[in-house]
């Protein structure tokens, strides 16, 4: 996010003639603090101890930095399990799970802005809609809402089984009823009178969920095929298309108008309006269960891979190439989960 400053430089024609023509139209990007132009990545840390944290590089992999949280705010710390983080203006909401608490920063210079603690009961996943921050809580199965600019509690919406990764399309919320691999429905939640309108069931092993120029993409993958559905977001209906050929495939994201995703230690794409998944790899790497690919992302063409190490030690994060090219190796906090563009 940049401050855009055009200007004009209206000089006496003595002045005009002697200085370059480029200068009559310059455009200045300015940088709204440290951790603009660039990439966050969020470290989960060890369940049971206060040592999430969050690293930043910059987008053109020159510049990095570990726990800039901490650094930004001594003495305090992040918390315990940090599992995901949305924007909203120059907000970063960062869900610390096992603290059960909400950590609110500017989200280019990392100063604290508050922290919300009432009603969240394990948290998970959050987003915004009309200023409004929607949050999935994992005991209490509920959506809880907050103002988004006061950080106050506003109702909950009890949905009465798992509530997990959750987005907005067409001013309604979409949640994944699924976890760790488990699970075969969405609920869609009318943000207006805060009630469910619609339940889809699909296919077991839902893991992803993206909202894509309107329309919300859910994968399932399981011991014996994967599903990739587009949901109409006007009606609710789907399509889908499958593959029995690759089985177990997960953590989809959407970068442009590429839809990526892995199986074990393959990274695979197709295309947004593919009607067959791709079953061959852009790139393979050792795989160990729990491990590789903890975190997933692909922002601007670059794929970011996170490795959890065993959580026995700090984790690596290796940016690739969009055709699996290693572009840089960095060593991060412990369990590095997701990576989100802050640009």
């Amino acid at each position: 996010m940049k401050f855009k400053n055009l200007y004009l430089g209206l000089i006496a024609s003595a002045f005009l003639f002697a200085s370059c023509s480029s200068d009559d139209n310059t455009e200045n990007d300015t940088p709204l603090g440290a951790y603009d132009n660039g990439v966050l990545i969020l470290n989960e840390g060890n369940f049971g101890r206060p040592n999430a944290s969050v690293s930043f590089i910059s987008n053109d992999l020159n510049t990095f930095q570990n726990d800039i949280f901490k650094i930004v705010n001594t003495p305090t710390v992040l918390g315990d399990v940090a599992q995901s983080m949305t924007f909203n203006g120059d907000k970063a909401f960062i869900v610390v799970n096992n603290s059960n608490e909400i950590e609110v920063v500017n989200r280019y210079t990392f100063k604290s802005l508050g922290t919300i603690t009432e009603k969240l009961e394990n948290p998970r996943y959050s987003v915004v809609l009309n200023n409004k921050l929607y949050v999935t809580n994992a005991i209490s199965e509920a959506v809880t809402i907050y103002d988004a600019t006061t950080y106050a509690y506003i109702a909950s919406i009890p949905v009465n089984k798992t509530v997990e990764k959750i987005v907005t399309a067409n001013n309604k919320l979409y949640v994944m009823n699924a976890a760790y691999g488990y699970g075969n429905q969405v609920t869609v939640i009318n943000p207006s009178n805060n009630t469910i309108s619609k339940t889809l069931t699909l296919e077991d092993g839902v893991n992803s969920i993206e909202e894509k120029d309107g329309s919300v993409y859910v994968l399932s993958g399981n011991d014996t095929k994967s599903t990739l559905y587009k949901i109409n977001a006007s009606t609710d209906n789907s399509t889908s298309i499958e593959s029995t050929t690759l089985k177990g495939a997960a953590n989809m994201d959407i970068d442009g108008s590429k839809i990526y995703y892995t199986q074990d230690g393959n990274v695979y794409s197709m295309n947004l309006n593919a009607t067959t998944f791709s079953t061959t790899p852009i790139f393979t790497t050792t795989y160990v269960q729990y491990s590789t690919f903890y975190g997933f992302g692909v922002i601007d063409g670059k794929i970011y891979s996170g490795n959890a190490n065993g959580f026995t030690a700090d984790g690596i994060v290796t940016v690739y190439s969009s055709t699996g090219t290693v572009l840089k190796t960095l060593t991060v906090g412990i369990g590095p989960n997701g990576f989100y563009s802050n640009n």
